[in-house]
């Protein structure tokens, strides 16, 4: 039996072979993978603008020893929209260093679906150009939903208006600013409506008749009410009541009152005489306030306000006047030609005149003489 040998030569050429193939092609991939970008993008909705804004991250996977890098491409879609930060570059600038992510925002409209972003990198160490084999993209899916949203700048308003006769005048408005319209209810005693306002509008003809009591102001689907007013009657439904004067003379002085009813204004009168320094009254609604005057021979009071004219009035110490001494020495005022029952007479006409004190001055000049 003749028994041939095995030659082993070319299976192991073959094995030889195929060992030096995968080597030349594990050296062929090892590039592509060594240096390579990687692109990712996350957006968010801006509700002030209406926009997506899409902020990009690009990384770079550099050979060994490579420290910076440019992009050669850039691009974005939509068509037109820009990117901050990140850009393609020409020449031999490498703005972009390996250790640090390179980050931009990148805004579109709020309709719009999707978003993304192309790089190719290229890498340059010595004298040496790595370019990335292929563009690289990253997208992020938008869905078109990102909506502006505007808060109502103004709240709408409620303003109030009373008249004389109880009835309430109510002004309702809307602001400029409003983005929808609203629905406001007035409520008061056997009255009910309700209004609906566009942004920018008012009404104003709604009268709530007298004798509603409290009026409420609510907005629909609000539980506390806008506002609220009950009626208050205007100045000027009621004639202010008139200030009433009255003189008084006793032996040592002539003595003026201003009274000033609760329902008036305040009344300013100022007493001028012939002899010594003027006085002036400020009276309030309410108050009563006095002017006297030492009793002397021949005196004579000027009465004038802010409003009127002057008023004179003059006047002589009743006979038997002691100064206000009550008999107990000398010091009189001096009296001349005047009978006790022509004092007592005059006395009367001068209260009763003195009465209408304040309204006449307002009117003419007048002389009170006892």
């Amino acid at each position: 039996m003749n028994r041939s040998k095995l030659s082993l030569r070319r299976p192991l050429t073959l094995l030889g072979a195929v060992v030096l193939g995968a080597a030349a092609a594990v050296a062929i991939a090892s590039p592509a993978s060594a240096h390579h970008s990687e692109v990712a993008g996350k957006a968010v909705c801006d509700t002030a603008t209406g926009e997506w804004v899409v902020t990009w991250t690009v990384t770079s996977v550099a050979p060994p020893g490579v420290e910076r890098y440019k992009l050669i491409k850039a691009d974005l879609t939509p068509a037109g929209s820009t990117v901050t930060n990140i850009a393609a570059s020409t020449g031999d600038d490498y703005p972009y260093e390996v250790s640090k992510p390179v980050v931009g925002e990148q805004r579109v409209p709020g309709s719009t679906e999707s978003a993304s972003l192309t790089v190719q990198a290229q890498w340059k160490k010595g004298k040496k150009d790595f370019v990335e084999p292929k563009p690289i993209t990253g997208t992020v899916a938008l869905g078109g939903e990102c909506e502006k949203d505007v808060p109502s700048v103004t709240a709408p308003t409620a303003s109030f208006a009373s008249d004389c006769e109880g009835a309430v005048q109510v002004t309702l408005a809307n602001g400029e600013e409003a983005n929808k319209a609203v629905q406001l209810t007035v409520t008061a005693k056997d009255f009910e409506q309700k209004y609906t306002l566009e942004p920018g509008t008012s009404k104003d003809d709604i009268v709530v008749p007298a004798g509603a009591g409290k009026i409420s102001v609510t907005e629909s689907g609000k539980d506390t009410p806008l506002s609220t007013y009950t009626w208050e009657q205007p100045k000027g439904c009621v004639e202010p009541g008139e200030p009433e004067g009255e003189i008084e003379f006793t032996c040592d002085e002539m003595i003026f009152t201003i009274k000033n009813p609760a329902n008036g204004e305040t009344v300013t009168v100022t007493f001028t005489p012939n002899t010594g320094e003027p006085q002036t009254l400020v009276v309030e609604p309410g108050q009563t306030k006095q002017a006297k005057f030492p009793a002397s021979e021949g005196l004579t009071v000027t009465a004038s306000s802010e409003e009127s004219g002057e008023a004179p009035s003059s006047g002589e110490q009743p006979e038997g006047g002691d100064g206000g001494r009550g008999g107990g020495g000398g010091g009189a005022l001096p009296v001349t030609g005047v009978a006790a029952t022509g004092i007592a007479a005059g006395a009367l006409v001068l209260l009763a005149v003195g009465v209408m004190l304040f309204v006449i001055t307002r009117r003419r000049r007048t002389t009170f003489t006892a």
